[in-house]
């Protein structure tokens, strides 16, 4: 079975129209993920930030155009 690392961190790109409801929905469930909002260099876009890997597929899940990098 594999393990995941606990040092990575998800960088998740979406729109700006789509983090409202990400936060939202975060905020509404109390989940207990860390995230931190950036701007992106990609005009009209944020970069979401956690190291939960369940928050990240949720979020990729819910939003399946969003581009992912892991750090």
């Amino acid at each position: 079975m594999e393990t995941i690392p606990l040092n990575e961190t998800y960088l998740i790109l979406v729109d700006n129209y789509s983090a409202r409801p990400i936060v939202e929905e975060w905020a509404e469930r109390g989940i207990k993920a860390d995230i931190r909002l950036r701007r992106a260099k990609t005009p009209g876009h944020i970069v979401i930030e956690t190291r939960d890997p369940l928050f990240a597929s949720f979020i990729k899940k819910w939003h399946p155009e969003c581009q992912v990098a892991i750090k």
